[in-house]
């Protein structure tokens, strides 16, 4: 999941009730890959029932723009990655991104989840242009219980420094922060 925040220079106040962050001085740009599949009924969902339950909402542009890609085809992540980077940012000196992984690389074939944390550093670090984060809630690989000297490593090994680290029971049991290594 992707989420492009722009700095401008006033305060938008919407009073939705999906706006959190109404109060902010942030443009919020969100994209969001997910499975095909996923992606198809998200849509069909915000159709039939948002739209038509709150048809205000339908009037603004605030949803994500919803990408289908397979993470397990890291060749396929990679190209929907640089292309949301490429259309999001064009020539934008100071986007700060944030990359999200909420329950997803608990579904990822053996050695995707370390290989997926490596294509994002690898892909935000060629069109780096300004503060890069990685937030999750999930299983990371190579990481046992929740050693957080290993989720060190891990990040470390994967283009990422670690922030902050909680480990918690569960499937998605590691949340953490972390941001983008400077070379």
């Amino acid at each position: 999941r992707r989420l492009f925040q722009r700095q401008k220079t006033h305060t938008k106040v919407n009073n939705s009730a999906f706006d959190k962050l109404s109060n902010c001085n942030y443009d919020l740009e969100c994209y969001e890959l997910d499975l095909p599949e996923v992606v198809h009924a998200k849509s069909q969902l915000l159709k039939k029932r948002l739209s038509r339950r709150r048809q205000w909402l339908s009037e603004t542009q605030n949803y994500p723009k919803l990408i289908a890609v397979d993470f397990n085809n890291l060749n396929q992540t990679r190209a929907a990655l640089e292309d949301v980077l490429h259309n999001a940012l064009g020539e934008e000196t100071n986007v700060d991104t944030i990359i999200l992984f909420e329950g997803v690389m608990i579904y990822l074939d053996p050695g995707i989840p370390h290989s997926l944390l490596s294509l994002c550093s690898d892909v935000l670090g060629r069109n780096k242009q300004g503060n890069c984060f990685l937030c999750f809630a999930d299983r990371l690989e190579n990481i046992p219980g929740g050693d957080e000297d290993m989720a060190r490593l891990e990040m470390e090994n994967t283009g990422w420094e670690l922030m902050d680290w909680l480990s918690k029971p569960g499937l998605a049991r590691h949340m953490g922060v972390a941001r983008l290594k400077i070379n």
